[in-house]
C-alpha cells in the first residue's frame, strides 16, 4: 500500500507539474477566520453581526480584538489601542456603490458619537471617505484593521485602499457605529459583542466563511 502511495504521487506530480494541495474541510474553514494575525499580533473573532437592507442581506460584520486581551463582554477594551478588526462581507445579491457605503458609514459615525470628539477628527474621518471607490459585489471583503505601527488600514479583498497613521482616537469613533447607542439593530449589537445564541451563531459564521 505505501508503495502504491508512492507511485501516484509520482504520477500526479509528473502529469500537474505540482501537488494539489487538499481542499479544506468545511470545519477547517470555520477555525480559520475566528483567529486572524494582524502582522505580528493574533486576533481572535469576538461576535459577528447581519445587516440587512430592506429585505435583502447588506453585509455580515466580524469583530476581531487582540488575542492577549482578555476581552469581557463590554465594550471597555475595544477603545484601547490594541490590534482590532472590522471585516465588512458584502452579502447584498445586488451591487453596492461604495459612495453609498461610506455615507452610510458616515452616518453611523455621526449619531453614534459625540460632537466634539468628531470635531476633532474631522479631517481623518474625510481621508477615511475617500478610500471608497467604485462598487462592491456579493463575496467582497471590506476590512479596517488597527494596529500600532501603522494606524488604521482599510483594504478591499487583501488590496490595501490607504492607511491613516496615529488614528486610535479615529477608530474609537468607527467602533462605536457598530456598538455605540444606534447601531444597526440591537441584534447586531449583541451579535458583536459575542452574545448571538449558539445555534444562529453557527450559522452565521457558515454565510460569513461561504461568502
Amino acid at each position: 500500500m505505501k508503495t502504491l502511495k508512492v507511485l501516484l504521487t509520482a504520477i500526479l506530480v509528473m502529469t500537474t507539474g505540482t501537488l494539489i494541495a487538499a481542499e479544506p474541510t468545511e470545519e477547517e474553514k470555520l477555525l480559520a477566520v475566528q483567529r486572524i494575525d494582524i502582522i505580528d499580533k493574533p486576533a481572535l473573532m469576538i461576535g459577528m453581526g447581519l445587516t440587512q437592507r430592506m429585505s435583502d442581506d447588506y453585509y455580515i460584520a466580524a469583530l476581531y480584538l487582540e488575542e492577549n486581551v482578555q476581552f469581557d463582554g463590554t465594550d471597555v477594551f475595544l477603545y484601547e489601542p490594541v490590534v482590532r478588526r472590522m471585516e465588512f462581507r458584502i452579502a447584498s445579491t445586488s451591487s453596492v456603490s461604495a459612495r453609498s457605503f461610506a455615507r452610510k458609514l458616515a452616518e453611523g459615525i455621526r449619531i453614534n458619537n459625540a460632537r466634539d470628539d468628531i470635531s476633532l477628527q474631522k479631517a481623518q474621518v474625510a481621508r477615511l471617505m475617500r478610500f471608497f471607490r467604485g462598487t462592491y459585489k456579493k463575496g467582497d471583503v471590506l476590512r479596517f484593521d488597527y494596529h500600532n505601527s501603522f494606524g488604521t488600514r482599510v483594504s478591499l479583498n487583501d488590496r490595501v485602499l490607504g492607511e491613516i497613521p496615529r488614528s486610535n482616537d479615529m477608530y474609537k469613533l468607527l467602533i462605536k457605529v457598530w456598538v455605540g447607542e444606534r447601531p444597526p439593530s440591537s441584534r447586531f449589537k449583541e451579535g458583536i459583542m459575542g452574545k448571538n445564541e449558539p445555534e444562529y451563531a453557527v450559522n452565521l459564521l457558515k454565510k460569513f466563511v461561504a461568502l
